[in-house]
């Protein structure tokens, strides 16, 4: 019995010193980050293989820009709530985090958008559409090889920047219809298929608000109509592909009509 008594007197005083040590040490951190000053930025941009939006140096230059004081200031009197809110105002940027380390840098993450397509508009103005719905402009330093959709789209981009396609028709000031939501339905559509992806280069508006497709290969413009019933239209076009023209050949017609139930209307096209 004495010698278990000794026994659990030793593991206590071993807790107890442990615990001293922890509580010696979390002392010291603490004192050393109150005077730890900013010694380094170092900044990450996590998708910079995917996009090219943004480079580092734009975040150091907006921060200069800002007068953040950041190298040799204490790193607990950074703003960095602050610092990332202008970081995630960027129109580029979907995401970001700023935070500082012990050894005192002050770490920047940023993820930048990806357009999903481009809309080239009436009036001549262009702009990106990235997977969430949302509207960013063009860059001077990077242009996105992705579907184009130009044509009859007279949506501007001064009434919907930063704000979804999914909700333009509420966001309008005048409450009146748009084509975003249906572009951005069948654009989503295209962009997430493995087929239509890479096969579907453009996407054409008419006069009629109805939407063409334009595919990478051969001299064919696909009627699709409005977005109803996108899944049956997509799978009459796979039977033409896969069926019709290997029996025809990718010349014999210049027109193909999705808008039809249950069938396919195809032009011949007129060899000289």
């Amino acid at each position: 019995m004495k010698r278990k008594g000794i026994t659990i007197f030793i593991q206590i005083s071993i807790w107890v010193v442990s615990l001293g040590i922890v509580g010696i040490s979390l002392g010291f951190t603490e004192k050393q980050r109150k005077q730890q000053q900013c010694q380094h930025i170092l900044i990450r941009i996590n998708d910079s293989s995917i996009n090219h939006f943004i480079e580092p140096n734009d975040i150091l230059q907006l921060l200069k820009d800002k007068n953040y004081k950041i190298i040799n200031t204490n790193i607990n009197n950074l703003p960095l709530n602050t610092m990332e809110q202008e970081i995630k105002n960027l129109s580029v940027v979907k995401d970001a985090q700023v935070y500082t380390t012990l050894d005192g840098n002050l770490c920047i993450e940023i993820k930048q958008r990806t357009p999903m397509f481009r809309i080239m508009n009436y009036s001549g103005e262009s702009y990106y559409i990235d997977e969430d719905g949302v509207l960013f402009p063009l860059s001077d330093k990077y242009t996105a090889r992705v579907l184009v959709v130009s044509g009859s789209i007279n949506e501007p981009y001064g009434i919907f920047c930063g704000k979804k396609a999914q909700d333009a028709e509420k966001q309008d000031a005048l409450h009146r219809a748009t084509l975003l939501d249906d572009v951005f339905a069948l654009c989503h559509y295209i962009y997430n298929d493995s087929i239509w992806n890479p096969m579907i280069e453009q996407v054409y508006v008419n006069e009629d608000q109805q939407f063409e497709l334009i595919p990478k290969i051969g001299d064919i413009t696909i009627l699709f109509g409005d977005t109803s019933n996108m899944e049956s239209k997509f799978n009459k076009l796979y039977a033409f592909y896969s069926v019709v023209l290997p029996r025809v050949g990718w010349n014999a017609y210049k027109k193909v009509n999705l808008m039809f139930d249950k069938q396919i209307v195809c032009s011949k096209n007129i060899m000289p």
